[in-house]
Parts: structure tokens; sequence; C-alpha cells
């Protein structure tokens, strides 16, 4: 019923702790593994991972040259043998009964899409030390920025909300990617914004986006993620992030402001953004660390 799809690249090392809680998942049939020209073993290693999981077939997608993130997901879509698709970052463990959490409100609720809540682990922290600690939410704040077009990761709430874009783990339906799709412009540097772009377009089209707090993915400690978009240096990221977004802005902006009621220019929204991209690529980081050492005596 459901598809997995995982793009992926030179990440096999990840993939050999967040692919069984993939082969878990209620409803899940399939996982599509798409290998953006990656040269380590993901293959043999998702191969190996799957076998022990009888339930669950494997299907690989391999791209020649590389890609990006967004093209893997479309192709991934594309190769799916289910009508339901839930699309998996492979540095990300999936906490039990996601899939199914995800595709009973994708159902009742006449959604587009559906994503868990994201919970980053702490080095050394298990998986449910880290899901005790996150909650319902860290932060007693709205849990969405409608200025900047954000999520705000850590907003206290419970249930599930209907929201713009949520994060990266949704599930869809396939026919939605074949008719909205993944744009392949957000091919290089961090690929900031890929999958909100997809989201903006249901969003746009009336059709409801939902992050439940029934459910959570939870990211592995950054120390344990070596390479990949988000490894590379923070000018490189900011001057990515900020190109992406002004991209993401200009094709999306009027429409949106005019649904959710924002009367700010596009001039401000990029300015605001960019600003916002400043803050959090070059101050935030240091004074998280900061806080983090005071308060539990670890370095992150």
């Amino acid at each position: 019923m459901i598809s997995i799809i995982v793009p992926t690249r030179n990440r096999a090392y990840t993939l050999r702790k967040v692919l069984p809680s993939y082969c878990t998942q209620e409803l899940v049939s399939e996982i599509v593994l798409v290998d953006d020209a990656g040269e380590d073993d993901t293959a043999s290693v998702a191969e190996a991972i799957v076998r022990d999981h009888p339930r669950v077939t494997l299907r690989i997608v391999r791209h020649d040259r590389r890609m990006g993130a967004a093209r893997s997901r479309q192709d991934g879509a594309a190769a799916a043998s289910n009508p339901y698709v839930l699309f998996c970052d492979d540095d990300e463990y999936l906490e039990p009964g996601y899939a199914a959490e995800c595709y009973t409100l994708l159902i009742t609720r006449g959604a587009g899409a559906v994503s868990g809540r994201r919970v980053y682990m702490r080095s050394g922290e298990t998986r449910e030390q880290a899901l005790a600690r996150f909650g319902d939410g860290m932060r007693r704040t709205a849990p969405f920025n409608y200025a900047l077009c954000e999520t705000v990761n850590g907003a206290v709430f419970t249930g599930a909300i209907s929201l713009p874009i949520t994060n990266s783990n949704i599930l869809t339906r396939k026919e939605h990617v074949l008719k909205f799709g993944f744009d392949p412009h957000y091919s290089a540097g961090n690929g900031y914004r890929e999958e909100s772009d997809f989201q903006m377009r249901l969003f746009l089209a009336g059709l409801p986006v939902l992050a439940s707090n029934d459910a959570h993915s939870l990211h592995l400690p950054m120390a344990e993620v070596r390479t990949g978009g988000q490894r590379i240096r923070r000018m490189r990221k900011f001057l990515w992030s900020v190109r992406y977004n002004s991209y993401f802005l200009d094709r999306h902006y009027r429409a949106y402001a005019d649904r959710v009621g924002l009367r700010q220019p596009l001039w401000a929204a990029r300015w605001k953004a960019a600003a916002y991209l400043a803050w959090r690529n070059f101050l935030r980081p240091p004074l998280y660390a900061i806080a983090m050492s005071a308060k539990y005596g670890l370095r992150e």
C-alpha cells in the first residue's frame, strides 16, 4: 500500500542505522532507494538489511550522474508500485507507527501530505531518551512563522495541525507527485526548499499539509552524519539558502501571501528571510552550543 522513497548519496553508513526502522513500518510493502550516483556500498548494505524483512521488497534506482534530491524524489515516486509514497531522509529513524499514523490522517482528513515531527538527537542519546526530552515540543511558540514561511520545529502542540509546509518526511499520494512534482532547480548546494516547494504547491492547490505530534522521525546526531548538503561550510550553506529561498519566494510568495493574509511585500519577505538565514547559520549554532554546555555539560 505504501512505498518508502529514500534519496541517498554515499550514506551507506547512516542507512545501516536507520533503514531497519523503515522495514518494520506497518502498511509499507516496498522501499525504493534512489542512489544519486554514489560511490560507496549503498546497494549491498540495503540489500542485506531488507533481506531480513521478507514482507518488504527493495527497488534500487541509480543515477549515472549526480542529479540532486528533488530529482531523486521524483524518480523514486515514478518507480514506486504503490499509490502512496512516504519520503524519508537517509539519516533519520522512523518511530514505529509513523507510516500508519500519516496514512490515517491522509485519508480521514483528505490531506495532500502528512508528516510526523522531527526530533534532533543529541550525541550519546538513545531514541527513547530523545523522544522523552522532546515530548509535545520544547518551545511555547506558534508552530509556524508565516512571515518567514518556516516551520518552528520545537513548538509545543498536540494532535495534528494544518500548516502551509512541514518537514521532508511526508506521506503523500503518488499521483500528487506526478502532477505537482519536485522542482529539479534545487539540485546543488544544500537543496534548501526543495521539499518545501512541492508542499507549497499542494497547499496553494487547496490540499491540506498536516503535521502530527503522534508520529516522530529522529535525526541522527550531527556528529554521526559526515557528508551531505547540510555539512558544507556555513558561508556556502548560507549563500545557497538565500539563493534557493529567493527562487522559492519568486515562484510562490504572492499566491501564498494572498492565501494566508500576509500584507508584507515580496522585497520585505526576502530581506527578512536573509536576516533569519544569517542568524540561523552564523549566530544560532554557537549560542546554542553555549546554552547546551551550560545546561547539560555537553558539547553538541
